[in-house]
């Protein structure tokens, strides 16, 4: 007779990748499936919809939270009813409700100082540093009568960044006290609107990362992410993942695999393990972005969670589900994917446009989806009538496409640019 599947707990409804993904991805594991839906994300319908795929094949319960602080709570209170033995999430609004969660039950999972750590670009330089793994110049800014002291401690050029913030916004090069200074200003009314920060606005100013040419060859921008899997300790580094030039700070695409030389690869793979190390990451997912400098790798950021969309690229490239390991890691069991690649993939995103407008028209998504059969996904966030915002983190056009090799990839994402047409009128 075999043994009943495990009961997983879903933390859904607050970013990462799709909840319906999240779920197909858990189902692929077990069958005893719970899913707590925050309400502070997704519309109603979007619930109700996965409501109704969850039940028609998982036992468990459907709970609902409208604070991710009672989750622990929550969790407990369905432990003691039906035992709990993993929690999983892919948000990073979650992330450390999850990690309470899992100490308060005994389950594996991070330290919830390891996981605030990771949240927080403040603490992870301060962290880094006390490993002895990075020395660079730092210091937090919470409003102008910082600026001095931190302008000579750090010098310039220089970036500002939220000490907790997303997909790069707000993020800013500066390059003398009085820019320094414009910049803090504008961020600080920034805050006022931005439901991605904290209440009360903190920034870091750091010392400006220069990037090196490590491959050799134009196209690839001087910084990757390493992708890793990390259970009970020991870390499993499944893939890195190569970037496009940035536009400003803003990711414009990634590509799987990496063209690095192996020896570059090897310098990268260990200083994520050592970074790793230091953030106190002990299971589940990492998605690290490293600058590659002419002194060596250099962090720009961990995340304890996996990286936007890194499922999509692993899935094309290598018809592997991460997502599915991340849930086998949470309830305490191995990884069990292949990630070696069989094809290339190429994630592609658009920023909106430099100022606020309202989107009139653009190319359907079905109409490069027909034009395309290399496309493996391609969305279109906006309808016509959107008003669009350079301060919001979205993509007016994201695509995903599989090639042989990375040229390949490249020719194939200009095309689907040039076919995709949109029309803007300025805001107002």
């Amino acid at each position: 007779m075999s043994a009943p599947d495990p009961h997983l707990v879903l933390l859904l409804g607050a970013g990462g990748i799709s909840p319906d993904a999240a779920l197909a991805s858990a189902r692929r594991v077990t069958s005893e499936i719970s899913v707590v839906w925050y309400q502070g994300g997704p519309s109603a319908a979007a619930a109700q919809a996965l409501r109704t795929a969850w039940s028609a094949g998982c036992t468990g319960e459907w709970l609902t939270v409208a604070d991710h602080l009672a989750v622990p709570d929550l969790l407990a209170e369905l432990h003691a009813r039906r035992p709990v033995h993993g929690v999983a999430t892919f948000g990073e609004p979650l992330i450390v409700a999850q990690a309470e969660a899992q100490r308060r039950l005994g389950l594996p999972g991070n330290p919830p100082e390891a996981v605030r750590t990771a949240q927080s670009k403040l603490a992870q330089r301060r962290r880094l540093r006390e490993a002895g793994v990075e020395k660079i110049r730092f210091r937090e800014v919470t409003c102008e009568a910082d600026l001095a002291e931190a302008a000579a401690e750090v010098g310039f050029p220089a970036v500002l960044k939220p000490v907790h913030g997303a997909a790069s916004f707000l993020v800013a090069k500066v390059h003398d006290e009085a820019e320094l200074r414009e910049r803090l200003r504008a961020a600080l009314d920034a805050y006022r609107t931005s439901p991605l920060f904290d209440p009360e606005p903190r920034f870091v100013l750091e010392q400006l990362l220069v990037g090196d040419d490590w491959y050799g060859r134009p196209g690839f921008g001087d910084y990757v992410s390493v992708e890793s899997l990390v259970e009970d300790g020991r870390v499993r580094h499944v893939a890195i993942t190569d970037k496009l030039p940035l536009d400003a700070f803003v990711e414009t695409g990634h590509l799987m695999p990496t063209s690095l030389p192996e020896e570059r690869r090897r310098q990268v793979l260990e200083h994520a393990g050592r970074v790793i190390a230091a953030m106190g990451i002990r299971w589940g997912a990492t998605h690290l972005e490293l600058k590659l400098t002419p002194d060596g790798p250099a962090c720009i950021e961990l995340n304890a969670r996996l990286g936007g969309p890194i499922g999509h690229l692993l899935r094309a490239c290598a018809d592997t589900d991460i997502a599915a390991d991340v849930v086998r890691l949470a309830l305490g069991r191995p990884a069990e994917g292949d990630y070696r690649a069989v094809r290339h993939a190429l994630y592609r995103s658009v920023p909106p446009p430099a100022e606020a407008v309202t989107l009139v028209r653009q190319t359907p998504r079905e109409e490069l989806l027909a034009a395309f059969p290399e496309l493996v996904f391609c969305k279109t966030r906006f309808a016509p009538g959107a008003e669009l915002h350079p301060d919001r983190p979205y993509g007016v056009l994201t695509f995903l496409l599989a090639g042989e090799d990375p040229a390949h990839c490249a020719e194939l994402a200009e095309r689907v640019l040039a076919a995709h047409r949109a029309e803007y009128a300025p805001l107002g």
